[in-house]
């Protein structure tokens, strides 16, 4: 199946299924095994985007690693698909981009060997950490040069397996799932 189709059927799969009560209890599952990881103890610092409404949530994550005292990062997307993380805390503002995502208005750079662990964010996965995200290719394009830990937080929904792996595309080291 191609990407476009996948990413159009994820989306609205994700936004049926915002507001179910099974979606907050797979939450629940994937935070605590992400929580109890060894790829959760060991990053100090982590970067991660602001979720939109029916992505998986990682408000909780910003919220217990500056609890505990790691760094977050979040992006901003700039021209021809490149991004660049920047350091929050719990003071940080953010506004919201013409695609509905918040950035931060900071302008304190994360450079990519500062960050030990990537959450990265997708619509659709496979088992061997290859994902599809939402066509712009900035990920991709960061992974290419990021030489940390990577994983993502999927719900089980996410998974598909059918569909076509191009050369750009990078994988994440690790799933956490539901």
């Amino acid at each position: 199946m191609e990407k476009e189709k996948l990413r159009q059927r994820a989306i609205s799969r994700l936004q049926k299924i915002a507001s179910n009560e099974e979606r907050h209890a797979q939450i629940e599952i994937i935070l605590a095994k992400f929580f109890q990881s060894k790829t959760w103890e060991k990053a100090d610092s982590i970067g991660l985007t602001m979720a939109t409404e029916f992505e998986f949530p990682t408000s909780p994550v910003i919220k217990r690693a500056l609890d505990m005292g790691k760094r977050i990062a979040v992006p901003k997307s700039l021209p021809k698909g490149q991004m660049v993380f920047h350091w929050i805390d719990d003071e940080s503002a953010f506004y919201t981009t013409k695609f509905g995502v918040a950035e931060p208005a900071t302008e304190n750079i994360a450079r990519p060997d500062e960050l030990a662990l990537l959450i990265v964010p997708g619509l659709v996965f496979n088992h061997e950490g290859y994902r599809i995200g939402f066509g712009g290719g900035y990920y991709d394009r960061y992974l290419a040069n990021y030489s940390g830990e990577t994983c993502s937080l999927v719900f089980a929904d996410q998974l598909i397996e059918e569909w076509q792996i191009e050369a750009f595309d990078q994988p994440v080291q690790q799933l956490f799932l539901s």
